[in-house]
């Protein structure tokens, strides 16, 4: 039915929200109940995305009365009443803490592809084979002098396991493809018992839940979203769509206060290394891509965030992170342009660009060698290490194929002529194995390699080539909106 706006009628977004939950009797995502209150003439908005509305005070009503609100989050955008029975989906299990306010709760973070190739092979199995391959391999870990190959699973394997140990290692090797090293399965366990993928029936075998067929057959699925925002994955993505671009270390300082309210981790290592494993589990599933040191949401990404309404989406918005995708898109033509640019430059040209990329990085002195009898070095510089000044020589290679191990040695072998301690090789292509292989040997002078896209992130950087222009974009902030007093009326 489509009601027609009376104002005497309306009701606020949150009394709109429980009245299309009530009349519906089961939980809806945001977007559903946002359209049903539109069409029933609950309330009436004059913005473009009055679902992101609706979406943002549910959130912070549960977010400030907790188990006294009218709503519980069923999954990740997705809304039921308390009142009706509904409960969240939370999950538990006997080998991770029950602490209602810990989500992260797996440091070794497991690749989503490799765990869907594992429930199928750990069903059925014996939950002490299992974990007793696990134990073998703890024991034979070695010793720090001599800690053993673990690098090829198809050599250790035969040698050092037997009977079911050797069985099951064999099938984790060749019945993933040779993609899962039976060593490294530690995570996938925690993971797959956590979110209770895999059960263990009466005679102590594992059985493959709805749950875990979900994981494997939908991999933006609810189980995979639940997981998501559990483990802090929907929190790193709605990081990078507000940042735009950034490095690893720019998610560091959300990330270090998300650990601190939903998790026990807290040291810089375990801070570092649950980032790590979740922005890689993030590239692997195509909803961030990383240029460089640089990582960006996509346009999947975007969409993932949209369908489960992101992590803590009271303080987001769709219409921000859609902005940032166009600058993202922007960007991203601007390297692809800088990239046709320097690959056209005349090598003079090229190597004098190098020489003010130099200077904007605080090198001293910089100087452009003339082109004859350099010496394969084309711009000489100083550069403060410390307290001491050190001279440092640069070869620039604007070519298409990549820079081979002859020119890195050659370069080395021109140092003394400049009084030079080390060098850096600059080129609009990459390097051979052989050269970066060759860069950093043992009591030679270091070597420096700085391939295309390295190249543009440092023009980017210094300004070289680019000019920013900046725009204020507002975001809205729907805390501020909401009753904070106690004993304040609803």
């Amino acid at each position: 039915m489509t009601g027609k706006f009376d104002k005497d009628n309306l009701l606020s977004f949150i009394d709109a929200a429980a009245k299309v939950l009530e009349l519906n009797g089961s939980p809806l995502h945001y977007r559903d109940i946002t359209q049903q209150a539109l069409e029933r003439g609950l309330i009436q908005s004059n913005g473009k995305t009055p679902e992101a509305t609706l979406n943002a005070v549910i959130c912070v009503d549960i977010k400030q009365k907790g188990l006294h609100s009218l709503f519980v989050r069923v999954r990740p955008g997705i809304f039921g009443l308390r009142s009706l029975g509904i409960e969240s989906a939370a999950v538990d299990s006997s080998e991770i803490t029950n602490d209602e306010n810990r989500r992260v709760r797996i440091p070794h973070f497991p690749s989503y592809m490799e765990l869907r190739l594992l429930l199928p092979i750990w069903s059925g199995r014996l939950r002490s084979q299992i974990t007793g391959l696990r134990s073998t391999i703890a024991t034979l870990r070695g010793s720090p002098q001599e800690p053993g190959d673990w690098t090829k699973p198809d050599r250790w394997i035969v040698e050092r396991l037997q009977g079911k140990d050797l069985e099951l290692a064999e099938a984790i090797w060749g019945k993933t493809a040779e993609k899962v090293n039976p060593r490294h399965v530690y995570g996938h366990w925690l993971f797959s018992c956590a979110y209770k993928l895999l059960v263990e029936d009466g005679d102590g075998r594992m059985k493959l839940t709805d749950r875990g067929q979900d994981f494997i057959d939908r991999p933006l699925g609810d189980t995979v979203a639940l997981v998501d925002e559990q483990e802090g994955v929907l929190k790193i993505l709605t990081i990078a769509a507000e940042k735009g671009t950034g490095r690893r270390s720019d998610f560091i300082p959300e990330w270090t206060d998300y650990l601190a309210r939903y998790s026990r981790y807290g040291t810089d290592s375990t801070i570092k290394d649950t980032l790590s494993r979740r922005l890689q589990s993030i590239l692997e599933r195509g909803l961030l891509i990383k240029a460089g040191a640089i990582y960006s949401i996509t346009g999947e990404g975007l969409a993932y965030l949209r369908q489960t309404g992101g992590d803590e989406p009271a303080d987001s918005s769709i219409e921000l992170q859609e902005i940032l995708q166009l600058v993202n898109q922007q960007k991203a033509s601007v390297r692809v342009s800088m990239q046709e640019l320097l690959s056209t430059m005349e090598p003079i040209a090229f190597e004098h660009l190098i020489g003010q990329l130099l200077e904007a990085m605080n090198y001293q002195n910089v100087a452009v060698t003339a082109p004859s009898n350099d010496k394969g070095v084309d711009v000489v510089a100083d550069i403060e290490l410390g307290i001491t000044s050190v001279r440092e020589v640069v070869q620039a290679k604007r070519q298409k194929s990549n820079v081979q191990r002859t020119v890195l040695d050659a370069l080395r072998g021109s140092l003394y002529r400049f009084q030079a301690v080390r060098g850096t090789i600059i080129t609009t292509a990459g390097f051979s194995k052989g050269a970066m292989q060759a860069a950093f040997e043992a009591g030679a002078p270091p070597i420096t390699l700085i391939d295309g896209s390295k190249l543009i992130d440092l023009l980017i950087e210094y300004g070289i080539g680019v000019r920013t222009r900046s725009v204020e974009v507002l975001e809205l902030d729907a805390d501020a909106f909401a009753q904070t007093e106690e004993g304040e009326d609803s």
